[in-house]
């Protein structure tokens, strides 16, 4: 154990001492990052309306409150500072009162002259003349939150989340995979390999010191991505279960890059193409219909993508999800 731990230590700082170890294990924090500002928010899938509160282009508070049911309303004192609004890019609308032809005014923002499509607050303020005026006529449109029965079984997270975590997780595992590949080159140009022949560690437990390191941060970043992309809801047994499943092919791959490669260099060049393997299988289960999913069966990234996916979606049972992680463990026995 205590030799396990010192190559555990030594380990850790032949990582950091590299640029490319350093970079492979700090840059996954960025994407998942960038990642985040692609999931939308409550405020992008709301309408946006400004309106005036105070003067003679003052809407009434009883249209405000209809507003509000269904929208973002801000609200500002006067018509110059909605206008102010309106001058920069984006979807919000704008909303007053005009009292010389004493009717509402509903301005888009950034609008084009030929645009004839009606604005919600043209729709809403046409909806509440009829309601005033016509009080038994039945309402023009009717703004529902009800989700359509055929949809309800839908998963509430957003794909974004979903997709890109289980992109994510996945491509992990090769970062894991370059951290034990160039580590062991690393070894060879230094001769540290065969220093350690006249040592007391055997050789199962030099690859298990240099597995230690690698699996810590596949488990750190699974649990950052739950927490950044918003899945702390899902099943994260379910998730660290994957991840230590999927550790097997981290194991493959970088033995892989550290037997056939002999500096650095070749192992980026290596890892490159053994990338394309990774990419193939996130191409081949986001983008093939499903009765073309078995062209990239005998791949286990495609296994660890479909099962995380399951489980970020919810839709995972256990008896699906042991089945799967027991074919990734064979698939990488057989390889």
């Amino acid at each position: 154990m205590r030799q396990l731990i010192h190559m555990f230590k030594f380990d850790i700082k032949n990582t950091f001492k590299s640029f490319m170890g350093g970079y492979i294990v700090i840059v996954p924090l960025l994407i998942i990052l960038v990642l985040r500002f692609f999931l939308p928010d409550m405020d992008s899938t709301t309408s946006t309306i400004a309106v005036v509160t105070e003067g003679p282009h003052a809407v009434r508070q009883e249209v405000i409150d209809e507003l509000e049911s269904f929208a973002k309303v801000i609200k500002y004192e006067n018509i110059d500072d909605m206008k102010q609004k309106l001058r920069g890019i984006g979807s919000a609308e704008g909303l007053y009162w005009d009292p010389e032809k004493e009717q509402y005014v509903s301005i888009l923002e950034r609008n084009i002259k030929k645009n004839t499509v009606f604005s919600t607050g043209a729709r809403m303020v046409r909806q509440y003349y009829v309601k005033a005026n016509y009080p038994e006529r039945a309402k023009t449109n009717t703004f529902t939150f009800d989700v359509p029965e055929e949809l309800s079984n839908r998963s509430e997270t957003s794909p974004v989340a979903t997709m890109g975590g289980s992109i994510y997780i996945l491509f992990m595992v090769f970062v894991g995979a370059f951290i034990i590949g160039l580590g062991i080159v690393n070894d060879k140009e230094l001769g540290t390999n065969q220093a350690i022949k006249i040592t007391p560690l055997t050789k199962s437990e030099y690859f298990i010191g240099k597995s230690i390191f690698p699996f810590l941060v596949q488990l750190f970043y699974a649990i950052v991505a739950l927490l950044i992309l918003g899945l702390m809801h899902v099943n994260i047994l379910q998730v660290y279960i994957v991840v230590v499943t999927s550790f097997g092919i981290t194991l493959l791959i970088g033995l892989l890059i550290g037997a056939l490669a002999h500096n650095e260099n070749e192992a980026i060049g290596i890892g490159k193409l053994l990338g394309m393997l990774l990419m193939l299988s996130i191409l081949g289960g986001t983008l093939l219909p499903d009765q073309w999913h078995w062209v990239v069966y005998w791949t286990p990234f495609y296994w660890v993508y479909d099962v995380l996916e399951s489980v970020f979606t919810q839709t995972a049972t256990w008896i699906d999800f042991a089945w799967k992680n027991a074919l990734i463990v064979a698939i990488c026995a057989v390889y």
